[in-house]
């Protein structure tokens, strides 16, 4: 068996040695910088390849890591890859909610928020009601259950859950103030509460008293429930899909226990980057070559002398293309090796010894965007030193 064991080696660091055993020393140094080069059809790599790598990149399949639970989830979204996952990461299971006005300012409701992670704490913070079957006065303090409008919202608690979209659409919105295009006059908070429950419910309100300020002027020029059907039906025209980004506002749903839920809305923003801490976990690269290669890329199995292949595909011009680890923490261990073209080309170290991140780059492969197991997102690479490679 052992002798088994030393033939495989001998066999894959021959495979390797046939893709790179000429020299490189009579190479100008802009040859080396940043390029792709070939003999007799073969890339010429780094000469960094670790020799106890045990490898095979004409055989060896893509691995999937399965779900085994360490996965951060973020809760009830769908969202993962959009940029208001970082926001959803961010939202508290429960809140303490105090109504301290109905109505509020600028709408439906004024709210106080406590919240022990400090995210959706606040005064005086705008709200919309979701579910006018049910109740919620002004003054009442309750605890609500938080969910991301883009998420998987109770089952049953609303009737429309599709229609999130148009209303985050329209939250997003500068209506307040705006004239009507048919003359009815201008727009007030409370046509876009009416709006509201025309997108995700099954009735509206019929007394209405407060959909206005002062109380009780609400359809008093008939002109109201009108006007409130033209921003329903500019939500169905323009918000279907809609998903807002930097700058605009997410719609958080709150949920209590037997009264009304309600809505309230959280800016869009940037996750911090950080320095790389613990181990890279995902990373994006760009291929800055003006040619396509089958590029793989290769981890060590938890830290072992066996190579698992993790990407596996014909890459092109300017494309991105990213990867995931596949430890049992998520993690890519020391090294992603590259193979192009089933040559070994060079290796990005991925252990955080090296702060890598974003303009962080190998020969012709460049990381545009990643993230580490302690870290979260990667600060841009700050290069203190030359190298070729």
């Amino acid at each position: 068996m052992k002798q088994l064991s030393k033939l495989i080696l001998l066999t894959m660091l021959a495979i390797f040695a046939s893709c790179q055993n000429e020299s490189t020393e009579e190479q100008s140094l802009d040859e080396q910088r940043g390029a792709i080069r070939e003999i007799d059809g073969r890339v010429v790599g780094d000469g960094e390849l670790d020799a106890d790598l045990v490898f095979d990149p004409a055989t060896q399949e893509v691995a999937e890591r399965e779900n085994d639970g360490l996965s951060v989830a973020v809760l009830n979204s769908t969202t993962a890859n959009s940029e208001i996952a970082y926001i959803e990461s961010l939202l508290p299971e429960t809140v303490n909610v105090t109504t301290t006005a109905k109505p509020g300012a600028n709408a439906y409701f004024d709210l106080s928020i406590s919240d022990p992670s400090g995210f959706l704490s606040g005064t005086e913070i705008p709200a919309w009601c979701a579910d006018q079957d049910l109740s919620l006065n002004a003054n009442e303090t309750l605890d609500f259950d938080v969910y991301s409008s883009y998420g998987d919202l109770p089952e049953g608690r609303f009737e429309v859950p599709e229609n999130f979209d148009k209303v985050n659409w329209l939250l997003n919105q500068t209506i307040v103030g705006e004239s009507s295009p048919n003359g009815l006059g201008e727009y007030t908070f409370g046509h876009i509460q009416y709006a509201i429950w025309l997108l995700v419910d099954d009735s509206v309100c019929q007394v209405c008293t407060f959909l206005s300020d002062p109380t009780g002027n609400w359809n008093a020029d008939g002109n109201d429930i009108a006007k409130a059907e033209e921003l329903r039906d500019l939500a169905l025209n323009n918000g279907d899909g809609f998903v807002p980004t930097y700058g605009e506002q997410l719609a958080v749903v709150l949920v209590p226990e037997g009264k009304q839920s309600v809505v309230i809305t959280v800016e869009v923003t940037e996750q911090p980057c950080s320095d790389c801490i613990g181990k890279v976990d995902h990373i994006t690269f760009n291929w800055d070559w003006h040619r396509s290669y089958r590029v793989q890329l290769v981890q060590r199995y938890e830290n072992t002398c066996y190579g698992v292949l993790i990407y596996n595909d014909i890459v092109n011009a300017g494309q991105d293309f990213s990867v995931e680890g596949y430890n049992h923490d998520g993690s890519f261990g020391k090294w992603i090796y590259v193979f192009l073209n089933g040559c070994y080309y060079t290796k990005f170290r991925t252990d955080c010894n090296l702060n890598i991140g974003p303009g962080y780059k190998r020969g012709v492969i460049e990381v545009v965007e990643g993230t580490s197991t302690h870290g979260g997102e990667l600060c841009e690479y700050e290069n203190n030193y030359h190298c070729w490679w």
